[in-house]
């Protein structure tokens, strides 16, 4: 070993490396230094590709390894050539280029080992960078998107305001006349026609406060007034006034609470909450039932509960009963409301710094829970005991909702005259139904749609009048159940309902109902409705007797012309409403107006037949009933006309909105609808002049061309105090045109390009009357009509609206 290594140093008998260069001290110097430094070079790479696999887990650490041990040992080639300038050891030089050889062999071996997998990394990485990538894009749709739901809540939130304002205008012009008849010597019937509507008046009431209150709580404008108070005394009065009701309904109703727990909150507020959970628990307990409303102190904080014995909330379902707008399946679905009460109760909860939750009650049932601190948060002014009620009493307005009509006379069971079975849950609208098809009809009433199935099972009625939204089971499950049974399958059903949905028609009609009656409507037409399914009842039972009798050939042959001309309805139905709908608004918003449409259009149906029903007692009304009776008929049309507008404007926003040509006769539709706005250009000094000449029919829809004149000339009378409102109408090649000119204040340049904005005003929210709509619903109707849209404006002087209308051929 030592006579190897002696060979392997020895230099004896060799010339150094250097006499090649003929120890030209330039030559020399070049080769050392471009040697050194390549060979610095080289060890500093291994030594730092040792230590980054040492220090970090790197992917494919032994080729790391194997090319640091290559570039090292090429290093040492090179200063093996400065060495053997002045050493001729070629042995040791040749043996440094031998290790240099295998370890380029080795690392060249392990990359071709190693080239799939590396390839495979190298595509993982290409794809994490393409995910990165998608990663960004999406979250920057996040952010837009984030942006555009927040500019549509705050739209939201202005809109509440608006109708909100709106509605309690009407309303109060509504109670105001009522109470003051009220107190008045009446006759007992008209009594009964003015308490429905007082009572329909106080429940669009509570939806338009539930909505303030939404608006307030999303703007963060809804204060919490602490103050001393007995919270034990508060929930006893709370449940106070449900003790009638409970008796009425012989419901077992217990309040267990401490005989004083003082506390700092807001009882007014809590007052609401208690009165939402109760007014809950009794609108889904049974007759018979029990409810029961408990208080406990739990150290530093206090809990509530309210349970009943009814169907429970399913476990699914038990956190989206306190979302807004939202109605659970079984429990909640159609059982009335706007779905605002559980939100608005958590939203009160939460203000005081507590939390409310849905669970199981002992034994079966629901139970609404709460807690809240019995102490105000530090550094919040506490103000001392008021005297007096320690709520608000919402209690009672919640009992007034949840308490039954006086029912009507029934009529007698050994008349021969059709029966007809009407399944509604709203009592004031079962009774005045009810009334609407006596003393023609039998009528027989049902709350809901399990107790309408047994009484149909026990009567066999010639038809069932049901609405669509109520409690335990809905009109569609009713219709289901009916169209299952054998013995009612022929029964028919015609549909009463404030949804006014294209698509819930058409699915109703395909289960089997016969007709589709929107609310709020003519008695006279409903009348005409039922006695044509009646009719046509009676007369296919007559047919089915002869064809028994005929044999089963004919009846065979009616039963298949029959099924064939349904399923070409049906088919004909379903094609005309895919042509309607272009596209579906989304969930939450259609949900919203559909029941925000059904809750306001029941009351305002109750106000308008008890107007009705009213107007046609014998013996006339005094000149003061009449005018009373003239205002409210006037403030229940403009509810209607804003509850309309919402309506219509949703359909524009979603393509639902349905265009329907015939030839119509302008200058009449014109004189009509300056005949309407008259009362009101009265009021204000102001002469509405109308200007046309003879002029062939226009072809367009009569409605929506309306809906457009009513908004322009209505809107220009709005904002004119003095002067004139003109309407023009004329006729050219380029088709029919309409001008609506005021001398009002005129449109400020700025504002120009947002009056056709939805919920934009140009005065304050509030100062003037309307939610924003009207020149928006101009807009979308005036495009879907295909007509052309412009307005003129100088400050001072007025505003000129044209509306071209172009040939039917252009159009």
């Amino acid at each position: 070993m030592l006579e190897l290594l002696r060979e392997l140093f020895a230099s004896d008998g060799y010339m150094p490396h250097g006499h090649c260069y003929l120890w030209n001290p330039g030559l020399v110097a070049l080769h050392v230094a471009s040697d050194a430094l390549i060979g610095t070079a080289y060890v500093v790479i291994a030594l730092t590709l040792w230590q980054l696999v040492r220090r970090i887990k790197l992917p494919f650490s032994p080729m790391i390894l194997a090319f640091g041990v290559f570039i090292g040992a090429c290093g040492l080639t090179h200063y093996m050539e400065v060495f053997t300038l002045w050493v001729p050891d070629y042995w040791l030089s040749g043996f440094v280029k031998l290790v240099t050889a295998v370890a380029s062999v080795a690392t060249g071996a392990y990359l071709l080992q190693a080239r799939p997998l590396i390839v495979q990394v190298t595509r993982s990485a290409a794809l994490a960078e393409r995910r990165r990538v998608e990663l960004e894009t999406k979250n920057v749709e996040l952010s837009t998107l984030y942006a555009r739901v927040k500019d549509l809540d705050d739209a939201k939130t202005r809109f509440f305001a608006n109708v909100s304002h709106e509605l309690r205008t009407p309303l109060a012009l509504v109670l105001g006349p009522v109470e003051k008849a009220l107190a008045s010597g009446l006759p007992e019937a008209t009594r009964s026609d003015l308490e429905v509507a007082r009572r329909s008046a106080r429940a669009l009431l509570r939806h338009v406060d539930d909505l303030l209150d939404v608006a307030r709580l999303e703007e963060g404008r809804m204060p919490v007034r602490w103050a001393a108070a007995d919270l034990a005394r508060v929930v006893r009065e709370a449940a106070a006034p449900f003790e009638a009701l409970a008796r009425e309904r012989r419901v077992a109703l217990t309040v267990d609470a401490p005989e004083e727990l003082p506390a700092e909150v807001d009882a007014e507020k809590l007052d609401r909450v208690l009165a939402n959970l109760l007014g809950n628990a009794f609108r889904h307990v049974r007759d018979g039932g029990r409810v029961r409303c408990a208080l406990r102190r739990e150290g530093a904080r206090a809990r509530v509960w309210v349970e009943d014995d009814g169907p429970g909330i399913p476990p699914a379902l038990r956190e989206a009963v306190f979302e807004r707008f939202r109605q659970g399946a079984g429990r909640e679905a159609g059982g009335g409301g706007a779905g605002l009460g559980l939100a608005i109760a958590r939203d009160f909860v939460e203000l005081h710094g507590g939390r409310i939750e849905a669970g199981e009650a002992e034994g079966g049932g629901a139970r609404l829970s709460f807690e809240v601190p019995l102490r105000a948060p530090a550094g919040r002014a506490v103000e001392p005991a008021a005297a007096g009620r320690a709520g608000a009493g919402a209690g009672a307005a919640a009992v007034e909702a949840l308490r039954e009509a006086p029912a009507g006379p029934a009529s007698p069971e050994g008349s021969a005259r059709p029966v007809v079975l009407v399944v509604e849950d709203h009592p004031d609208m079962r009774r005045l139904t009810s009334d609407a098809l006596e003393p023609e009809l039998r009528v027989v009433t049902a709350s809901d749609g399990e107790e309408a199935l047994q009484t149909a099972e026990a009567l066999q009625p010639d038809l069932v009048l049901t609405d669509v939204m109520m409690p335990r089971m809905s009109g569609e499950r009713l219709l289901a159940e009916l169209r299952a049974r054998p013995r009612l399958a022929g029964t028919p059903v015609l549909v009463l309902t404030a949804r006014a949905d294209d698509e819930q028609r058409a699915a109703l009609l395909r289960a089997g109902a016969v007709d589709y009656v929107t609310k709020p409507f003519q008695p006279e037409e409903l009348r005409a409705r039922v006695r044509t399914a009646v009719a046509v009842k009676r007369s296919r039972e007559v047919l089915g007797r002869e064809l028994a009798q005929s044999g089963g050939a004919l009846e065979d042959l009616a039963r298949e012309l029959a099924q064939r001309k349904r399923e070409l309805e049906l088919a004909a139905e379903s094609a005309r409403v895919a042509r309607e709908q272009a596209e579906r608004a989304s969930e939450v918003k259609s949900t919203f107006l559909g029941m925000l449409s059904h809750e306001l259009r029941t009351p305002l149906t109750s106000m308008t037949l008890a107007l009705a029903a009213l107007e046609s007692r014998e013996g006339p009304l005094t000149e003061r009933q009449r005018l009373q009776v003239d205002r409210i008929a006037r403030a229940s049309a403009r509810l209607l006309g804003l509850i309309d507008a919402m309506l219509e404007y949703t359909r524009i926003e979603s393509g639902r909105l349905v265009v329907r040509l015939e030839d119509v006769d302008l200058p009449r539709l014109a004189a009509e609808v300056v005949d309407e706005a008259l009362p009101q250009a009265q009021r204000k000094l102001l002469p509405i002049d109308l200007e046309a000449g003879p002029m062939p029919p226009v072809r367009t829809d009569p409605r929506l061309l309306r809906l457009v004149l009513v908004n322009l000339v209505v809107n220009a009378v709005k904002y004119t105090e003095r002067g004139r409102v003109k309407v023009t109408l004329r006729h050219g090649p380029d088709g029919h045109l309409v001008e609506v000119a005021d001398t009002g204040p005129g449109i400020p340049p700025a504002e120009r390009a947002r009056v056709f904005e939805p919920f934009h005003q140009l005065s304050k929210p509030g100062t003037a009357p309307g939610v924003g709509l009207g020149l928006s619903l101009v807009k979308g109707v005036t495009e879907a009509l295909g007509a052309a849209l412009s307005v003129e404006s100088a400050l001072g002087q007025g505003t000129t609206f044209r509306v071209r209308v172009p040939p039917a051929e252009r159009a």
